[in-house]
């Protein structure tokens, strides 16, 4: 069976600036009354948690480009994204468990919120390593 065509699709360098220029891309193209807002928002949430890491720890801002490609399949949008950055680590992939909050607001840490947040908001994600790329799909309820 061939894969739907994608909805929306883009290639981009992997800069924070060119993310958040994506991120309005795709919010735009989605939304419609078409579409769930809340599948969106979570689409749109798990985008940028993908994305910003991909510039932030993949070793590849400025150099490396990015793709994205979303296609909906029945009553599920699906979500494809790769880069050429470096591996991801498998304990990633595993699951991320819910940030600990036994400490004064002050000593929070800033970050750790964002695998457990993409894991909390998606289905049957997907992750392989192929040609010095990384490949991550992922699907939720449109």
């Amino acid at each position: 069976m061939n894969a739907p065509a994608p909805l929306f699709a883009a290639e981009f360098p992997a800069t924070a600036m060119e993310v958040r220029a994506q991120l309005v891309r795709v919010e735009a193209a989605f939304g419609s009354d078409r579409y769930d807002g809340d599948a969106v928002s979570d689409m749109l949430i798990v985008l940028a948690e993908l994305l910003n890491n991909v510039v932030e720890h993949a070793g590849v801002s400025g150099s490396g480009r990015i793709r994205i490609a979303v296609s909906q399949a029945d009553d599920r949008l699906r979500v494809e994204a790769s880069d050429d950055g470096g591996a991801l680590p498998p304990s990633l992939l595993a699951g991320a468990p819910a940030p600990v909050f036994d400490a004064p607001v002050e000593d929070l840490p800033e970050g750790g919120f964002g695998w457990f947040i993409i894991h909390s908001l998606v289905d049957d994600m997907t992750y392989e390593r192929e040609g010095g790329r990384n490949h991550l799909s992922f699907s939720l309820a449109a």
